[in-house]
């Protein structure tokens, strides 16, 4: 990716659905040209657009961050990890986790089984666990509380932008044969309540001149002040209050390591932080957070 792709990406992680003109004037491009960078960035798998639902729309409002401590291939067991479907998120990390792995469940005990079964995986020789007490930025997913209350046609609606964030109103309108302008209403008001984010994510880190950089935090006396610094980092592109050995779990992505490294040091000079604790995401096995499991 060149710095104009990257540009664009940034765009469509905010909004996937930004159209070609807007994302055209952002970055100083015609708007054929615009259209021809988005349409390649799909085509060529670098960047998918989708639809991520809430967790607790989905019954699935406990998430915690695994990470696996593993004696022989690390890949072996991240292939593993990746078959079930409470593991959105799996990479091949640097540091003592060779796999990091998000859970996705219906409740704290089906945390616990998910991970009593994640330990007795071949090849796993310990395993630390983070919950998530509050999702403060997710570049993939919505944050907050969700209030609106979905019916079949949202649903159908979900379903769709779950598999293509960008299709048009008027094929999301021919699935569930309404007006694109009914449709048009529908889909942002689902965008406004939180029911869903539709954004940009990027394949594969590191392949594509993109770093991600994993860090945990342990903070002193009052949070909040530090928690706003800390979100206030460009390069922050997670950050969820957590129990357990941290206190704070961050992401940041870049394509250049000069920019990794300042938001690092960034986060590093935040008062409030004590302790950072660093890792690499090497390889991305798995970040899909579409569901089946959608209904009224």
């Amino acid at each position: 990716m060149d710095e104009t792709d990257q540009a664009i990406v940034r765009l469509l992680q905010r909004d996937g659905r930004l159209g070609h003109r807007e994302i055209a004037e952002a970055v100083g491009l015609s708007r054929s040209a615009a259209a021809g960078r988005v349409q390649r960035l799909i085509e060529t798998g670098q960047v998918v657009v989708r639809g991520v639902v809430h967790p607790a729309v989905l019954g699935r409002g406990s998430l915690a961050h695994v990470g696996l401590v593993v004696r022989g291939s690390a890949v072996a067991v991240a292939a593993e990890v990746a078959e079930r479907d409470d593991t959105p998120f799996v990479s091949l990390a640097s540091g003592r986790h060779g796999v990091l792995a998000e859970v996705r469940t219906s409740s704290p005990l089906a945390v616990d089984r998910a991970i009593a079964e994640l330990r007795s995986l071949p090849g796993v020789q310990g395993v630390d666990t983070l919950s998530y007490v509050e999702v403060m930025r997710d570049v993939a997913g919505p944050v907050g509380d969700v209030v609106h209350q979905i019916d079949a046609v949202d649903v159908a609606l979900l379903g769709v932008l779950q598999r293509d964030g960008r299709a048009s109103y008027v094929d999301l309108a021919r699935h569930v044969r309404l007006t694109p302008a009914g449709v048009r209403r529908r889909v942002i008001r689902l965008l406004e309540s939180q029911v869903v984010h539709i954004g940009a994510l990027v394949r594969q880190p590191g392949l594509d001149g993109q770093a991600a950089l994993g860090m945990g935090l342990r903070l002193g006396g009052d949070s909040s002040d530090a928690l706003e610094r800390v979100l206030a980092v460009p390069q922050v592109s997670f950050l969820a209050r957590t129990l357990g050995r941290f206190d704070v779990l961050v992401t940041l992505r870049a394509y250049d390591p000069a920019d990794l490294l300042e938001g690092l040091e960034q986060i590093r000079e935040v008062p409030g932080v004590n302790e950072t604790e660093c890792w690499t995401h090497l390889r991305v096995v798995k970040e899909t957070y579409a569901s089946e499991g959608l209904a009224v």
